[in-house]
């Protein structure tokens, strides 16, 4: 008797992303303006009183270590991949996931490509949820992949290849075709 294993589905489309450049510009403005007052802040700290201790640590430091781990983390999250299977979809944000959604082709009751704003429909890019309770998942750009899922949901797929990413998605749910 042999035990058969089966070893992880193979991809058959992946799309990785990068953010739009606005949102790269607003953290970046960002942690500007913050390691600038961090920086006077310390530069003017002798002409007023000790900056003082946090449980022994100087809090300059602190708070040194802390906006390098804030640069560190927005950086490592601002990253879309999107991977297809012959059995499930899975879309994932950062380097190291900090949000994975996972679902089976099966439940894929609708695609369609559309052009959306992003913006003015969503309030930007990233994990967002629309007026209508639609979630979306963007990382840039203005086109994706709506799916109407089984369970009576709606996802909005960013994406810089829809087109192929649709066909991709309908030719998994005939596989035989």
């Amino acid at each position: 008797m042999s035990v058969a294993t089966l070893g992880p589905s193979a991809i058959v489309y992946r799309e990785e992303q990068t953010f739009d450049w606005r949102v790269y510009a607003f953290v970046a403005f960002c942690e500007i303006v913050a390691w600038c007052s961090l920086g006077w802040y310390v530069r003017e700290a002798p002409h007023r009183a000790a900056l003082g201790e946090f449980h022994g640590l100087p809090v300059t430091w602190l708070a040194v270590f802390l906006l390098a781990v804030v640069t560190f983390f927005l950086f490592a999250i601002l990253h879309m991949t999107t991977e297809v299977t012959p059995t499930d979809v899975h879309i994932w944000f950062g380097w190291f996931p900090i949000y994975r959604k996972r679902f089976g082709i099966g439940t894929i009751q609708r695609v369609e490509v559309v052009t959306y704003r992003p913006i003015a429909d969503y309030g930007g890019w990233g994990i967002r949820v629309g007026r209508d309770g639609e979630r979306v998942l963007n990382a840039k750009g203005n086109r994706g992949v709506r799916l109407e899922l089984s369970d009576g949901s709606r996802l909005l797929i960013g994406s810089q290849q829809p087109e192929t990413l649709a066909r991709t998605l309908e030719r998994s749910l005939r596989p035989g075709v």
